[in-house]
């Protein structure tokens, strides 16, 4: 399995992640005492509302009923399951998140012999992906995954876009919106000058190269968004003529009527990265958790979520709907970021990015 954080054009394209909507620490403990709910906290936007479909689906032929909070990213939500100990039991987080809360001890292991729909239905090397394995026991489950490009406005725009180097066009001065977290930023600046960011994690000269190609794509921006949402409002509201964006968030803004955002997956490649679900650490309803999940990975559900979500997920023998995705490919095409030398460096790393926004 790669160790990059990249996906290149010359092997897979790749896109898309997930919104926000606010989730209050300290307020979910009215549903905790009922032990019939199952609490669930994800990120919003269009992959809560397709999983809350599949869960709620579930729910309608069991005795339980599923509860959805959302959070505005991996830190609020690892921040509000050690806030409110015992009241969730299942969690998505992307791949920073699995590494995260493995080190914050948030999560517990899941025992995929009761979740045979998973063995069965994902790609073998999907579920062997390091940050979904500890010490040899399966601690996320991959669900959908992709990779991050941008987005433009062709009616503005009156020529094809095909590279990170488009971005810094003088043209483009204060037209162009970026992903406002360090490490996935620096991750597609290390793309564009074709550097491998784990490879510059180990090596100091390599690391400065990649931030001043952050610098340079800084030029232009005139904002950092740090979620999806604000990215789709900058693209739709044309705050922005340029936006670094989520494949499966542009494709719902064209089927909204907005034909004219085009998404680009550079030809140097962008960061790579996976949602996953996970069971949060102190649990009451361990059995039940894992009848959910086995539900949520039958072949069906799978292939509906991807179409819900408009983002791939490693099935075995995927169907053309999802290989026709502009960012459909298989786990083994794409490369992700090793989280044993990027974790440590998160704090040094948001200071510097700090310095670039500066």
């Amino acid at each position: 399995m790669p160790n990059r954080n990249m996906v290149t054009r010359r092997t897979a394209l790749g896109a898309i992640g997930a919104g926000s909507l606010a989730g209050v620490a300290g307020c979910i403990g009215a549903i905790s005492g009922d032990s019939n709910t199952l609490r669930f906290l994800g990120f919003g936007g269009n992959t809560q509302e397709a999983q809350m479909e599949i869960f709620d689906r579930w729910a309608g032929d069991s005795d339980y009923d599923v509860e959805g909070t959302a959070a505005g990213g991996t830190t609020e939500m690892i921040s509000m399951i050690q806030q409110n100990p015992g009241d969730f039991d299942i969690v998505a987080l992307n791949d920073t998140g699995m590494a995260q809360g493995q080190e914050e001890g948030v999560l517990e292991p899941i025992d995929v012999d009761d979740v045979s729909n998973y063995t069965d239905n994902i790609r073998d090397d999907a579920q062997e992906l390091t940050f979904l394995v500890e010490d040899g026991e399966t601690i996320g489950l991959i669900r959908e995954n992709g990779a991050t490009g941008y987005a433009y406005n062709t009616e503005l725009i009156d020529r094809e876009l095909t590279s990170w180097e488009n971005i810094k066009d003088d043209e483009f001065d204060g037209d162009v919106a970026l992903l406002d977290r360090a490490v996935d930023r620096f991750s597609n600046c290390a793309v564009t000058i074709d550097v491998d960011i784990n490879d510059a994690a180990d090596d100091e000269e390599l690391f400065e190269d990649v931030v001043e190609e952050a610098e340079a794509q800084d030029e232009n921006c005139f904002s950092y968004w740090a979620d999806g949402a604000t990215s789709i409002q900058y693209l739709r509201q044309e705050n922005a003529t340029i936006c670094e964006a989520w494949g499966g968030r542009v494709l719902a803004l064209q089927e909204d009527g907005h034909e004219h955002i085009e998404y680009v997956m550079p030809d140097e490649g962008a960061m790579a990265w996976t949602d996953t679900l996970a069971i949060v650490d102190g649990t009451e309803n361990r059995e039940t958790v894992h009848e959910l999940l086995d539900f949520t990975y039958e072949r069906d559900n799978l292939l509906e979520m991807s179409d819900m979500m408009n983002y791939t997920v490693q099935v075995e023998d995927p169907p053309e709907e999802m290989t026709d995705l502009p960012d459909y490919a298989p786990v083994n095409e794409l490369a992700f970021r090793d989280w044993s030398k990027i974790l440590p460096l998160q704090d040094e790393w948001s200071e510097r990015f700090q310095d670039v926004k500066q």
